[in-house]
């Protein structure tokens, strides 16, 4: 069990990874780069494993109210622009190249700027209407978790 540690996926070494959040809904990344009746079958296998194994119990999913928001901690963060792939001070890699869509449904682009002052990522609506930086994105518009991938920012 992994826990609350992160693990990096290395996608040449593993093309699809299946992103489940607190609520239940999934994220396939990847789904591309394999066939799609091999990811069937896959998936299909995972099912039915699951499913033998489930208990009649009822699934609870974890309440975003019982997890605390981790900081970004900002003074050790790092930017890689070839990649577009800012990493906070926590660890945490952030994806800058996908649009992240927030509690309301918005998706946010990064604009390829960071906060003069924190050093954190500023992020735009795709309307370009309103501008912030993660951090408050997180805070104010959270839960955010990132969309199909739109090309470099």
């Amino acid at each position: 069990m992994i826990g609350d540690r992160f693990r990096f996926v290395d996608l040449a070494e593993h093309p699809v990874v299946v992103l489940i959040d607190d609520q239940g809904n999934a994220t396939i990344e990847g789904e591309d780069r394999v066939c799609p009746l091999i990811l069937a079958e896959v998936m299909f296998r995972i099912a039915l494993f699951y499913e033998a194994a489930h208990e009649n119990a009822v699934c609870r999913p974890t309440s975003r109210a019982e997890r605390a928001l981790e900081p970004l901690q900002e003074q050790a963060a790092t930017l890689d622009r070839e990649f577009a792939v800012w990493t906070d001070g926590t660890g945490h890699a952030w994806d800058l190249t996908c649009d992240w869509v927030d509690a309301y449904g918005r998706a946010w682009q990064w604009t390829g700027d960071l906060d003069q002052v924190s050093g954190i990522p500023l992020m735009r609506t795709e309307y370009r209407t309103d501008v912030q930086s993660l951090d408050v994105l997180r805070e104010v518009c959270g839960p955010i978790s990132p969309a199909r991938n739109r090309g470099a920012a």
